[in-house]
């Protein structure tokens, strides 16, 4: 039996669907291959033409197995696995049925038997061993990506050099891609195969030589801008005059934006642990809503779908600032009447 998150399992999954085979007179390509090597779950798929490897580590060291879910299984367990919460846990075990999944509420059994699969390891050992000798890893956006498939049917790709763009060449077309930002302190593929080694058939535990980096996109670039963000308010606060109303508001403002920004950083990060599509997705579409400048007016609207009630908030708000502004008037004409 192998342990895994429902979020680990579905993400599987999408990795490699798009490269099924839609010939389903050969079962042993046309759906998604489950490996276990006892540390990961690998998903893999091919057409012949393209080839995707994922893999997920399982939560504890297991048995090895090896099973095929078809493609036209993979619909409606991919709609399963959507009921569920990223974190629920899932136990994965092969028998004659197929491959049963067990959760807290019971069990799914999902037709699946296991046939011959090319030998993957090898394609992916001897590419990155011919490869280690070509020059950097180079990281690429996979959103600017999706822009070239309209290009042509067929495109030819260099890497031009390290740091420099990609060049993407058509009939009659020229196209050119810069790198996206690459942070990981090594660039050399050989790290990228001992990181795989145990995957790839040559023995012994992966070597966990590539750390886990931010990604590049909206997700890493706002967890910036929220540390950036809550230094910034945690350092401007101290400068804050204490003895006038203004700088104890300064003080005030500037602690709270510390607090939000912290907290922002820290929901973040959690919600890319559990689910980094989805992290990646409400970003970005967050930075729309930013960019629109109409936030307060979709604030109003979630907060009475949420069973609040804005105006209230609005008006006792505004009470506020005319009792503060009674206050400070009244204190003025007391300095005043004693001068």
């Amino acid at each position: 039996m192998s342990t895994i998150n429902a979020h680990k399992l579905q993400r599987l999954i999408r990795q490699t669907r798009p490269h099924i085979s839609p010939d389903d007179t050969l079962p042993s390509i046309n759906g998604v291959r489950f490996e276990c090597d006892g540390i990961h779950i690998h998903a893999l798929a091919t057409d012949r033409y393209t080839i995707a490897a994922a893999r997920a580590k399982v939560r504890e060291e297991t048995d090895t197995w090896a099973t095929i879910v078809a493609e036209k299984d993979l619909g409606w367990l991919t709609a399963w696995l959507e009921t569920h919460e990223g974190d629920t846990i899932l136990d994965l075990s092969i028998g004659d049925d197929g491959l049963t999944i067990t959760d807290d509420h019971g069990k799914l059994i999902v037709p699946a038997k296991d046939s011959i699969f090319p030998k993957w390891q090898n394609l992916f050992r001897n590419a990155l061993q011919d490869a280690s000798t070509s020059g950097d890893l180079v990281s690429v956006d996979t959103e600017m990506l999706a822009r070239w498939k309209d290009a042509d049917s067929h495109l030819r790709v260099w890497h031009t050099a390290p740091e420099k763009p990609l060049l993407l060449v058509g009939d009659d077309f020229l196209g050119l891609q810069m790198p996206a930002i690459y942070r990981g302190d090594t660039k050399d593929r050989t790290a990228v195969l001992s990181n795989w080694a145990g995957s790839l058939g040559q023995g012994g535990e992966p070597a966990e030589t590539l750390a886990p980096l931010p990604q590049p996109g909206a997700v890493a670039k706002m967890a910036e801008e929220m540390l950036r963000q809550t230094l910034r308010s945690t350092g401007e606060m101290f400068g804050a005059d204490m003895d006038t109303a203004t700088g104890r508001g300064a003080f005030n403002a500037w602690v709270h934006s510390g607090i939000y920004a912290w907290s922002a950083y820290r929901l973040l990060q959690a919600l890319k642990k559990a689910d980094p599509d989805l992290a990646e997705t409400t970003v970005r579409s967050l930075n729309e809503q930013l960019e629109s400048g109409e936030i307060g007016e979709w604030a109003w609207d979630e907060a009475e779908a949420a069973g609040h009630n804005p105006k209230a908030w609005r008006d006792d708000y505004e009470a506020h600032l005319k009792k503060l502004a009674e206050k400070q008037a009244t204190a003025a004409e007391s300095t005043e009447a004693t001068a």
